[in-house]
């Protein structure tokens, strides 16, 4: 966003905002900028303006000297950072006076933490939180520290534990699995010298014992020795921790799911698939239940969740929590990212594969989900989260949201679904038994939207000729109509399908009198319909639609304008990313 539309939006506000601060710096740099330099640095990048007083409405601040501050901000960042920072610094014009404006970019995760070089890693590291700065707590920067390295907690013994204490049907499962993938390898070992080949075990004082990752996996009750190390799950009647119901429930559901992970994975399972809706659809001879969350998003964020998260000794008190609310499912997990995984790649084709706990993350893609079953706790391929966004897109779901800081890791996945209960029992009662998942798609588009293009189904990643043909058989059973020529073909419920709907399909959110032609207005519906998929960058949006670079400029434009769409990051960056405003959200 340029400098103009900043302030203006800071204007409107009154306040700075989680990736800008704003500093008079009338009396020169201010002492604690390194605060903020660190921050950014730490979290997601921002932008520091100096130059505009705060406290008088963001308003150029008088005896402001840009070149001076300019200069000692750019020896600040070079000389009391460590590592040294190489932000963009430049003298701007506004209002007819001149301000500084520095774009910090966030540092490589394995380089963090950023801090102030003469207060030392502990004192000196900062995060933004909320709009200003916080110093990151000893755990948060042992967090970062630990990225530098492979950490080895899940490897630990846990010497207060034997042999006996593993489940004898886990083992067997593990071992007959381990033997018929790698025969040489485990054909003539004893089941605990196996064990120990597998880091279920490991030898102290001549012993064997559990590892962490071992007895979590395979233990009879881990909580016995590990006793936060379970998943909580709780149900609210609201949109918020602490809403209650009409007469007074606060949790709908309350359960510690404990025991090994295959047996905490199922609990969490059935919990949530007996507190969310369900709507059955018949498929050809087959009936398939549809759930508010697709039951395969839940298992694969449960499952990253306990695989990844920090089991270091500081946080052996925390546990994984997962959250349901009335608007959106929750899962709450201990310890940041690892790596050089960044939360902005997460989900996607981008993202890194880069296990903090290697051992266990190589345990569970050996361990079978059940004694008849090929299928493993975990895959251990860095796939799941990009097949957990692609399932969400496939039901007409938002993407998850990541939010993370050095000491957790959130994933947020919101309620709103164009596949929801609702309209997946809405199709179900047209009685076409053989429709594809791309034209239940559709159809749940033309009833939420007012409309579906061959672009729209292209943003949930459906092929541009499979969309066709979709739309086309669709026609054909007088389930759509379609509008406009071959080019800009616009297609809206038919009289049997509207007819059947509880809720009539609302106007378009194309206004093509704004926009000036139906070609334009349908481009920004696809525009529209990409980013709810995920697509969030121009150039993400540009390969899911086939369409021109500078046209999906243009249509992002006209989107901003039109207050739909909103540009978040700084203008101009490589990682310049878009969102939905909560008003058109589908």
């Amino acid at each position: 966003m340029n400098t103009v539309d900043l302030v203006a939006r800071l204007r409107r506000l009154g306040t700075d905002l989680a990736q800008v601060e704003v500093k008079s710096a009338a009396g020169g740099l201010p002492k604690d900028v390194v605060e903020s330099l660190s921050a950014f640095a730490n979290g997601d990048g921002g932008v520091l303006l100096l130059g505009l007083s705060e406290a008088d409405g963001f308003t150029l601040a008088p005896g402001f000297d840009a070149k001076s501050t300019r200069d000692a901000l750019a020896t600040a960042c070079a000389d009391q950072m460590e590592p040294p920072l190489r932000p963009s610094i430049d003298i701007e014009e506004f209002e007819g006076a001149l301000i500084v404006r520095a774009d910090i970019d966030e540092i490589d995760p394995v380089d963090k933490p950023c801090y102030v070089k003469t207060r030392g890693h502990h004192q000196g590291s900062f995060i933004r939180s909320g709009d200003g700065d916080r110093l990151l707590s000893a755990y948060e920067v042992a967090q970062l520290l630990a990225n530098r390295t492979q950490p080895k907690h899940d490897l630990e013994p846990i010497t207060d534990a034997t042999v006996d204490d593993l489940d004898a049907d886990l083992v067997d499962r593990l071992i007959r699995r381990a033997r018929d993938r790698h025969p040489r390898t485990f054909r003539n070992l004893k089941t605990e010298e196996a064990l120990a080949r597998l880091n279920v075990l490991t030898h102290v004082d001549r012993q064997y014992v559990p590892t962490l990752a071992g007895i979590i996996s395979l233990g009879s009750y881990p909580q016995q020795f590990l006793p936060q190390l379970f998943v909580a799950v709780v149900v609210s009647p609201g949109t918020e921790i602490g809403d209650q119901a009409p007469d007074g429930v606060r949790f709908l559901d309350n359960v510690t799911a404990d025991g090994p992970i295959p047996d905490m994975v199922a609990t969490v399972e059935e919990t949530l698939r007996r507190n969310m809706r369900k709507a059955a659809v018949v498929k050809g001879l087959y009936r398939e239940d549809r759930y508010d969350y697709p039951l395969d998003v839940i298992r694969e964020l449960v499952v990253n969740a306990i695989m990844h998260r920090d089991y270091s000794p500081a946080s052996r008190g925390m546990h994984v929590q997962i959250e349901l609310y009335l608007d959106r499912l929750v899962v709450n997990s201990p310890g940041g990212l690892f790596g050089d995984v960044s939360a902005r790649s997460l989900g996607t084709s981008e993202q890194r594969s880069s296990s903090r706990n290697a051992a266990l993350a190589k345990l569970l893609a050996d361990i079978p989900v059940d004694a008849h079953s090929n299928e493993s706790i975990g895959e251990n391929r860095g796939s799941g989260l990009p097949n957990a966004m692609r399932s969400l897109r496939q039901a007409g779901m938002s993407p998850a949201r990541f939010d993370v800081s050095p000491g957790h890791v959130r994933v947020t996945v919101p309620g709103h679904a164009l596949l929801g209960v609702d309209v997946t029992e809405w199709i179900s009662d047209l009685g076409e038994a053989d429709l594809t998942s791309t034209q239940d798609l559709a159809l749940a588009m033309a009833r939420v939207t007012g409309r579906v293009t061959n672009a729209m189904l292209q943003a949930w990643g459906v092929d541009r000729l499979a969309a066709g043909a979709a739309l086309r058989d669709l026609v054909d059973r007088d389930l759509l109509v379609g509008t406009g020529g071959k080019r800009y073909a616009s297609y809206q419920l038919g009289d049997r399908a509207f007819a059947m709907a509880d809720r009539p399909a609302v106007a378009s959110s194309g206004d093509t009198s704004a926009t000036g032609t139906e070609g334009i207005a349908a481009d920004l519906d696809a525009v529209e319909q990409a980013i709810a998929a995920g697509h969030v960058t121009a150039r993400a949006i540009e390969v899911a639609l086939g369409m021109n670079y500078r046209a999906v400029l243009r249509r992002l434009a006209k989107l901003i304008d039109a207050g739909r769409v909103q540009r978040i990051g700084q203008r101009h960056s490589s990682r310049q990313t878009y969102r939905l405003t909560k008003r058109d959200t589908k």
